[in-house]
């Protein structure tokens, strides 16, 4: 699809690089976001009033512009391919918009001001509907899907939103502190139902639903001046439980409106703020932030930056042997006795390095094999258990956390869980767990080719257990000794592992806590 989107940028200028705003090349608002084909597409209100002046308190806004990127860094505008002018029922005012791809066809719903029908403010929400984001859009209906005449309707009918869950299509819209939500058809251009209340408390407006381990999340502007709060609950029907203030009010804007939504790995917070030069409330510009939640699935409190994210890189991992590195430490993934720990590199040791083979049925996902033991690399699902390898083959995805810092490796994708060396320590043998991704550069990992040592034959080496049930050495500079680590963890040899022997107890290894455990067991971290 990014290709394509390339392709049809004929006269279209890019905008500004990873910053925050994402362009000054016009005053933007209200942005959705739509991910489509590893291409994310922003589909953003344009703000054209004047400088701050007692004339110019209103927002004039009369088309929408669509931008594309594939890497969070360079963004492609196509311009202003929607216009109030395209609905022939409208009379002005292109308010907050939605995109929702459907039945191989893009939805737009916006909000514009209606010619005729007036009973409250007069705004309705239409339906324009394209092959691709870039037009050429047209009224899917030839008429205003929602009207001050709507059963149920709100005074002021604007900033829809669209959330399909498998199963129902909603629409959420309101302002002015009432809120509505209404089933659609799978044509997508007709009301299944009368619209209801949404029920949620300190609601202003720009209500945006999403969903995140099996919790429901609903965001939205509340107050005036606006901060942008959420309620979570289990169900769409609720009950809600208010979680607070998500965004806090912005500097020059007196209005918050925002955008949640996941890509190629990372979850991103969309808002419009008046940072760019000249801005201010009727003036405002697009920003992206990073997302997070805790172990406890509560969104954290967003902390907005003018660096906005980190470029990455969408293309697949290739084929071919790796050395894993972790990017603030800069010690290499190592398997040793079954776990995953962090080591300085060395280009003798055969288990530093890692075979990546790409999965044939699921995309973004792969086998990550240690060299030179031959065991997979098996993150578990629960957050703090170490990870471990399994001489059975396990997929699992990798996403690319930063251009330049590397790749998150996925021990629950859905659940936004990661590789972590445990406590950000940089000390040699720390064990990686699981936990949940907050972006650290503890949990990014630089995937480099490299050509492993070669691993001796099984006949070239031997482990024999002593009378005190040591781990016999080995002048063999593939083996790694026992070595001591602040940490508390040790190293023991990897060759028996490889060569699948039992490996003999060996007393004296400690977790974390200072309590002696068997090495011979792969263990779980304990606190």
């Amino acid at each position: 699809m990014f290709k394509r989107a390339l392709s049809m940028l004929m006269g279209v200028a890019a905008v500004a690089m990873a910053a925050n705003p994402l362009t000054t090349k016009f005053y933007s608002a209200d942005a959705a976001a739509l991910v489509h084909n590893d291409s994310l597409f922003i589909f953003a209100g344009h703000d054209e009033q004047g400088a701050q002046g007692n004339n110019n308190k209103f927002f004039l806004m009369n088309d929408w512009h669509v931008l594309v990127t594939d890497d969070m860094e360079n963004y492609h505008d196509y311009g202003a391919v929607l216009s109030w002018r395209t609905f022939k029922w409208a009379s002005g005012n292109a308010f907050a918009g939605h995109c929702e791809y459907r039945n191989g066809k893009f939805y737009w719903y916006v909000a514009v001001h209606h010619k005729t029908i007036k009973q409250d403010e007069g705004f309705a929400i239409g339906v324009a509907v394209a092959d691709h984001p870039s037009g050429p859009w047209k009224d899917a209906i030839g008429k205003a899907l929602v009207t001050d005449n709507t059963p149920n309707d709100v005074a002021l009918n604007i900033d829809p939103a669209i959330f399909y869950d498998g199963n129902d299509i909603w629409m959420y819209w309101g302002s002015w502190n009432a809120g509505r939500r209404v089933k659609l058809k799978e044509n997508m251009i007709e009301l299944a139902s009368t619209p209801e209340d949404i029920k949620i408390r300190d609601f202003f407006e720009a209500p945006w639903m999403h969903k995140y381990r099996g919790n429901y999340y609903f965001s939205y502007a509340s107050g005036y001046p606006s901060t942008t709060n959420y309620s979570m609950a289990t169900s769409l029907n609720g009950p809600w439980t208010q979680k607070g203030v998500l965004n806090d009010k912005l500097d020059n804007s007196e209005t918050n409106h925002q955008a949640i939504f996941k890509y190629l790995g990372h979850w991103y917070f969309m808002y419009h703020g008046a940072n760019a030069p000249g801005g201010w409330t009727y003036r405002r510009s697009v920003n992206i932030d990073y997302l997070y939640y805790d172990e406890n699935a509560n969104i954290q409190k967003i902390k907005r930056t003018t660096t906005g994210v980190d470029k990455v890189n969408n293309t697949l991992v290739k084929n071919g042997t790796y050395r894993l590195t972790v990017s603030h430490s800069n010690l290499s993934f190592v398997e040793e006795n079954g776990i995953v720990v962090q080591r300085p590199e060395s280009e003798k040791d055969a288990n530093q390095f890692w075979t990546v083979e790409r999965s044939t049925k699921n995309a973004r996902h792969y086998t990550l094999r240690n060299y030179g033991t031959g065991r997979y690399y098996c993150p578990p699902k629960t957050l703090l258990d170490t990870v471990k390898t399994s001489a059975t083959a396990c997929e699992i995805r990798i996403e690319n956390a930063s251009a330049a810092k590397g790749y998150y490796l996925y021990g629950d994708y859905d659940s936004d869980f990661v590789g972590d060396v445990l406590n950000v320590s940089k000390d040699s043998g720390m064990p990686v767990i699981t936990w949940v991704r907050t972006g650290a550069d503890n949990q990014k990992v630089k995937l480099a080719k490299a050509t492993p040592p070669a691993v001796e034959p099984e006949s070239s080496s031997s482990v024999e257990e002593s009378s005190s049930s040591e781990v016999a050495e080995s002048s063999s500079s593939s083996e790694v000794a026992p070595e001591s680590s602040s940490s508390g963890t040790t190293a023991i040899a990897p060759r028996a592992a490889r060569q699948g022997m039992q490996v003999p107890a060996r007393k004296g290894y400690r977790d974390l806590k200072g309590r002696s455990f068997d090495r011979r067991i792969p263990y779980r971290v304990m606190f």
